[in-house]
This record gives C-alpha cells, sequence and structure tokens, in this order.
C-alpha cells in the first residue's frame, strides 16, 4: 500500500477560495465555482485526498494499453486502446466511485446519494454495496429497467421521478441536503478518483504519446486524466504532457463550442446515440479549457453516422465491442489523418458495448424469424438480405434502404400500412417511412388474423380503473367486449382477451413503447413478448396512435400462435 498523503485544501478554480469538505464537495460557496484539489507537496506516488485509504476491493488490474495493429496499418500512424471497459462495471468511472464512496466514509455520511441513467449509477452502486453504504440513485421515469439492472443489484434504492433528467437532479440534491447524504457525480473527488489513469499509462508506456484523444460529456474525465499528468509534472516523473484532444459528437457538443468561444455553453438539450457524453450542461468545461491550452491540444467533433461506421470498425478490426462514445476518438482521428499521420495516438476507450447494445439493435436489420425448415435457411442466405444487413450498419439508413429490394408480398404489407397511417391523418416523414419499411421485412406475410379490432373506446375515471370498449371480429362474427386495466393498454389488451381467451389464450410477458420523435403525432412501434404454454414470441405494431400499436401487435401475435399451433 502506498503512503498516504493528507496534505492539500480545495480551491476554486474560478475565484481562488479554499473551501471546507465538510460544507461542500460540489462547487464552490463563494462563487459557485467548480472545485479542485490542491497538494502542498508534489510527491511520485499519487496522491489521494483521504486520510487512510483500502486498495480497490473490486480491481484486479490496471486497464489493458493495446496496440491497435490493423488500424495502426490501414491509417498510417502508431495507434494504442486504452482498455477502460475492463473495470469491474465495465466503465471508467469506477476509477472515481472508489475514492468517492471511501470520501463519503470518512465524512461519515449515513448514505450515498446520485442521479443518474447508467454508468456513474451502476459504478457508485458497486463501491457503496461493497463498502456496506446505502445508495439512493434518482433516476428520470422513462429510464430503461436494462440501464438500471447494474445498480439494482448492488442493492441500490431505485427512486424514479417524474419529469426529465434536470428535475431528477435538482431533486437529488434537495434530498442530499435534507439528510447528513453524500452527493456523488462528476465533481471534486470523482476527479481525483479518475486522474490515476495518467500515472497507470505512464507504468505501462513504453514511450509517451503525441495525442490522446478522450470522448468528453461534462469534461471530468478530461480534466482528471490532466490533473494526473500535471502533477507528474510536477513531480519530475515526466518531462511534458501529451496533447490532449476533447471529442465531442456534433449534435452534443457544448464544450467544443465553448473552446472555440472561449466560454462556457450551455445548450438546451442533448441528443446523440453516445448517450455517455450526452451533457447539455458540461460542469468542467474551464478544466477543459485549461488542458487544451496548456498541452497545445485540440477540441473536435463527429457525425452520428461517423460514430456508428467507428464503432463497427472498431469491433471488426480490433475485436473490442465498445459503447458509442469510445467511437468518438476513432472518427474524430479519420477525419483529420494528415495532422495526425506517423504519431504515436492514444485511443481512451470508456466503456463496454454491453452498456448500450439499444444503439447497434436500433441501427441493424433485425433477420427475420424463418420457418424451421433447411430450404428456407438456404434461401435466406441467398437472397441478399444478410449482405445488406452488413453492410447497412454505419451507414445512413436512407443509403441502407435504397439497396433494399421487397418481394411483391411485403411491398403489398408496406403499402397497406403506409395507407393505414395516411387515412389516420398521419404524414410519414423518412425516417419513419424507412423504420417501418425495415419492420415489413422482418414480417411474415401469409399470416391469417383469426381477430380484428374494428373499433375500441376508452374511459378514464379519476381514482378508478380505466375500461375499455372493443368491436372484434371474429370469424366473420363481430363482437363487442368490455374490461378494464391499471392504464389504457392494460384495459384494451383485457378487454381483447375477454374474448380471444375462450378459444386462444395468450398472455402479455411485457410491452416496449419507441416514440420515433418528439413530436405529437410521432410513428409509435410497441413490441409485445407473448407467451403460451411455455413458448414466447415478440410481436410489433406501428401506428401514430400508442393504443392503435398495442392492437396492431396483438392481432399478429394472435395470428403467429395460431399459425404455430396448426402446424
Amino acid at each position: 500500500m502506498s503512503e498516504i498523503h493528507t496534505g492539500y485544501k480545495m480551491t476554486c478554480i474560478m475565484c481562488g477560495a479554499e473551501n471546507n469538505e465538510k460544507e461542500t464537495s460540489t462547487y464552490c460557496t463563494s462563487c459557485g465555482g467548480v472545485l479542485q484539489i490542491e497538494y502542498n507537496k508534489a510527491r511520485k506516488e499519487i496522491q489521494y485526498p483521504l486520510g487512510t485509504i483500502v486498495p480497490d476491493p473490486l480491481k484486479n488490474h490496471p486497464s489493458a494499453l493495446k496496440y491497435l495493429s490493423r488500424l495502426s496499418e490501414t491509417y498510417g500512424a502508431t495507434l494504442y486502446g486504452k482498455l477502460e471497459f475492463e473495470h469491474p462495471t465495465g466503465c471508467f468511472k469506477d476509477r472515481g466511485s472508489y475514492i468517492e464512496v471511501q470520501k463519503a466514509i470518512e465524512l461519515e455520511a449515513d448514505a450515498i446519494c446520485l442521479a443518474s441513467t447508467g454508468n456513474m449509477a451502476a459504478s457508485v452502486a458497486a463501491y457503496a454495496c461493497y463498502f456496506n453504504v446505502p445508495c439512493y440513485v434518482f433516476v428520470p421515469e422513462q429510464t430503461s429497467e436494462a440501464k438500471l439492472a447494474q445498480a439494482t443489484i448492488y442493492d441500490a434504492t431505485i427512486i424514479r421521478i417524474q419529469g426529465d433528467f434536470t428535475k431528477c437532479e435538482a431533486l437529488c440534491r434537495e434530498f442530499a441536503k435534507s439528510g447528513n447524504y453524500y452527493l456523488a457525480g462528476d465533481y471534486v473527488f470523482r476527479e481525483e478518483g479518475q486522474k490515476s489513469f495518467a500515472y497507470e499509462l505512464v507504468d505501462q508506456q513504453d514511450e509517451p504519446f503525441d495525442y490522446i484523444f478522450i470522448p468528453v460529456g461534462c469534461g471530468t474525465n478530461f480534466g482528471a486524466i490532466y490533473k494526473g499528468f500535471k502533477e507528474m509534472r510536477a513531480a519530475g516523473l515526466i518531462d511534458s504532457i501529451p496533447k490532449l484532444v476533447a471529442v465531442q459528437p456534433e449534435t452534443s457538443s457544448p464544450v467544443v463550442q465553448g473552446i472555440f468561444k472561449r466560454e462556457k455553453i450551455i445548450t438546451a438539450d442533448s441528443n446523440t446515440m453516445a448517450s455517455s457524453v450526452a451533457a447539455s450542461n458540461p460542469i468542467d468545461f474551464h478544466k477543459v479549457l485549461r488542458a487544451i491550452d496548456d498541452t497545445g491540444g485540440d477540441a473536435l467533433t463527429v457525425t452520428e453516422d461517423e460514430i456508428l461506421y467507428s464503432l463497427r470498425e472498431m469491433a471488426t478490426q480490433e475485436g473490442h465491442f465498445t459503447e458509442p462514445a469510445c467511437a468518438l476518438p476513432l472518427a474524430s482521428f479519420k477525419n483529420n489523418r494528415e495532422k495526425f499521420s506517423g504519431k504515436r495516438c492514444l485511443f481512451v476507450l470508456t466503456g463496454s458495448g454491453l452498456k448500450d447494445t439499444k444503439v447497434v439493435a436500433t441501427h441493424s436489420l433485425t433477420p427475420p424469424v424463418l420457418k424451421p425448415d433447411l430450404d428456407h435457411v438456404h434461401s435466406y442466405i441467398n437472397s441478399g438480405f444478410v449482405e445488406v444487413q452488413r453492410k447497412a450498419f454505419g451507414k445512413s439508413r436512407d443509403t441502407m434502404l435504397a439497396n433494399l429490394k421487397m418481394d411483391e408480398n411485403h411491398e403489398k404489407l408496406y403499402k397497406d400500412h403506409v395507407e393505414r397511417m395516411n387515412k389516420r391523418g398521419k404524414t410519414l416523414r423518412k425516417n419513419e417511412l424507412e423504420y417501418l419499411q425495415t419492420m415489413v421485412l422482418n414480417e411474415e406475410t401469409d399470416l391469417d388474423l383469426p381477430v380484428e379490432v374494428l373499433d375500441y373506446k376508452i374511459t378514464m375515471r379519476k381514482e378508478e380503473l380505466v375500461e375499455a370498449g372493443v368491436k372484434l371480429l371474429i370469424n366473420s362474427e363481430e363482437k363487442i367486449s368490455h374490461d378494464k386495466g391499471v392504464g389504457p393498454i392494460d384495459a384494451v389488451l383485457n378487454a381483447i382477451k375477454a374474448e380471444t381467451d375462450n378459444f386462444l389464450s395468450l398472455e402479455v410477458i411485457d410491452h416496449e413503447v419507441e416514440i420515433l420523435s418528439p413530436d405529437t403525432d410521432s410513428l409509435v412501434i410497441v413490441t409485445l413478448t407473448l407467451e403460451k404454454d411455455g413458448q414466447q414470441w415478440r410481436t410489433n405494431g406501428a401506428s401514430a396512435d400508442t393504443i392503435e400499436a398495442v392492437i396492431k401487435a396483438f392481432e399478429k401475435g394472435l395470428a403467429i400462435t395460431n399459425k404455430t399451433l396448426l402446424a
């Protein structure tokens, strides 16, 4: 165990005021600025702002420094990746959580709390669980269960809040003040943990890098890596710091915009598939600015298509499946090959691709479900669909779909979908037409619907269950059915099942709703997971109306189940 030094002070980088860590670990109490830790003496060993420290109980080895041989040969540079996804929870956040949780214990906090929708929630929960510190994770209401699975398994208390992340974060701050709770997040003590990246890298490298490419959201990790190098330079361990390159998605780039304007920018929202760096308010912007100025670094952006292509390229060429944010370094390098040609460049690969599989699923053509027949398998392989599927990922959907040729039956099914939307007064946008076309390509065209829902009505009364009435066409006979549920979707499904269960009982295990745009008339895709006698099916329906999309998905589920039973 290294010797621990506690000679430090916590100051504001904006006004210089010294702050008391028992009063704040987030922002300056004088001006609201960002805080930093300053040690009394420069030392060759890494220093932490703790009286005592326990060696990381979850981490077994440094994250690997890997030579990217194929990419280096392709692009004429010496390229390496620092595999930060090798951390215990699959993300670089563990470096900071390791220190933050110990600081919470040192400050005698009763619990630790944070607002998060993914990586940080899992990381803090893991370390809090190990050190037996209660952990409260505040999340917006729309946060998926998949995102929270890690935090949940580590016994964190999940608190869902109505509204967006901004409201969720504000309430978490109030909660922290309401008791003796340590507020974790992209703040000063997390920076002290994440600076270990630089110390670890210097121990691993054969020679210094010219450039280090770092994905940036709030800027905390960028500032932390710079701080580690700066401390080592002050201690005489290194002579100079590599040029640090901040990379952001073009659609979510307040840091890059601010670098060029020389002032912090806060955007209204942040929209990118690289969700782990989607930050509209970059807390540590000024630390990024200072780091770029000091190292002669740069700030670059990349497009969403470039993220997709580089994400796949890293996986297929080097075997590393990473989260979308990790594609930013490679994409920005390729956009500026003349500048970086012949240089030693390091890509910081921040997290595992298993953190965000939805991006891959959304931008890939889902293979159709085939009949259990060898001829059908060979026909599918030779159809051309497989080749289009492989070429599709990482390219614009319009480019992808331009190469798809529908057979006569699928073309008719697609036109029927579009016509039905048009009759409802819904004009499909380009991206919605493309999504619909992809969905239709995966549908069976020879399904006979045993049930058709002709109409429905929803009745909602205050403090009562929702009531639904449906008009069904079953074997050419119209029937009216009523039932109740805890919500409109539940009520409609119960009303349909009140009749259909008489001849084909089908359980609804789960439902997912995807809205393709923020507009009120957006195309809605509903996916149902259905089960009968232990066998499950996933079916989907599309409409501008959520309930109608649910109905279409269930109708299809009945047809598929009926066909399977008759086969």
